[in-house]
């Protein structure tokens, strides 16, 4: 299991959470609306108008809906902002043309855009305001092709593109801080492995995937040989250096579809969707083939480790997750007993 099924994407959570803030903006944009022509008791609302306005609402309604293409959430609110630009334009139709006081309404779905479009559509969709905004010009009478109204039409864009250029940067930060910190609570900051917490519910989630498509999933469990005895001897930096040599080892060994992560102290931890015991094992003894050619230096010394593991896959030797862990750390401890030759972790002068 890749660590894209392992950690729930942050650009899921980030859209959900955009599909309810920009919900509440547009029922904000039709308040505004209404209260422009509340405010003025000689305004009426146009029956065009409060059609648009009853059909804006609708597909707002729509584009929110859970069950309307609920594997599409992300395009839903890419569209969003193009709703309300053709919206937001047929209200300055109707309320004064180039005139009209309600052109800031430009600038939700131009935030909007800053935050869930690609830096293409954001320029395209502010390049359709530009255009919008002088065809609601030319039906109002004014010449588009002049000097005066270029300088226009700049003044009222630029702010536009100011806005959508700071809410982008700003955008980018924010998001930037919320994946690293949520990046730091999945990780073990020693190795950059998952740590036990997020191997338990990539876990779980594989056994039920595995179980409803009656396939079996393998999993590793592997310690390092001798890491107290090396730290004695050498230092607490070559034994965080030995721990790394391991993780390295698995990121590059493994296949994009496995999970690793640091199980505690010097154990480790691999999950092998789709391996049956056969399988897991073969990965196993991969894997401390590589570890022991790999070495790492520690200012003058070497560092050369072995690993023992244990492999257990399920169903076959358990139908529940965290017994299957337990099968192969019995495994594994089992190995070690029985080993003979072992090459432990130590450092070389």
């Amino acid at each position: 299991m890749d660590e894209r099924r392992a950690y729930p994407p942050p650009e899921r959570h980030d859209v959900d959470s955009l599909v309810r803030h920009v919900a509440l903006a547009d029922w904000l944009v039709l308040a505004i609306i209404v209260l422009y022509h509340v405010v003025a008791p000689e305004r009426t609302i146009a029956t065009p108008l409060l059609v648009a306005m009853a059909a804006f609402a609708a597909a707002s309604l729509l584009l929110r809906a859970a069950r309307v293409l609920p594997h599409h959430a992300a395009w839903k609110l890419a569209l969003q902002p193009w709703t309300t630009v053709a919206f937001v334009t047929f209200v300055l139709w109707h309320t004064g043309g180039a005139d009209s006081p309600l052109l800031s309404l430009y600038l939700q779905p131009i935030v909007l855009a800053a935050l869930v479009l690609p830096a293409p559509g954001l320029v395209a969709l502010v390049g359709v305001v530009a255009g919008a905004y002088a065809l609601v010009a030319w039906a109002s009478g004014l010449d588009v092709a002049t000097a005066a109204f270029a300088g226009r039409l700049f003044g009222a864009i630029a702010p536009f593109v100011m806005v959508a250029w700071l809410t982008a940067q700003l955008g980018t930060a924010i998001l930037g801080a919320r994946r690293r910190a949520a990046d730091a609570g999945e990780r073990d900051p020693l190795t950059g492995l998952a740590n036990r917490r997020v191997f338990e519910l990539a876990l779980r989630r594989e056994h039920e995937q595995a179980t409803s498509r009656r396939v079996p999933y393998g999993v590793l469990v592997l310690d390092i040989d001798g890491l107290g005895r090396l730290n004695a001897q050498a230092g607490a930096e070559a034994g965080d250096a030995a721990l790394k040599l391991v993780a390295g080892v698995l990121k590059r060994a493994l296949r994009d579809t496995d999970l690793a992560a640091r199980w505690g102290g010097d154990e480790f931890a691999v999950l092998l969707p789709g391996a049956d015991l056969a399988s897991a094992t073969a990965a196993g003894q991969r894997l401390r083939s590589a570890v022991h050619a790999a070495t790492v230096s520690v200012g003058v010394r070497t560092i050369r480790c072995s690993v023992h593991f244990g492999a257990a896959a399920g169903p076959q030797d358990s139908h529940e997750p965290r017994d299957l862990v337990a099968v192969a750390e019995l495994r594994m401890r089992k190995e070690r007993e029985s080993a003979t030759g072992a090459r432990p972790a130590r450092a070389h002068g």
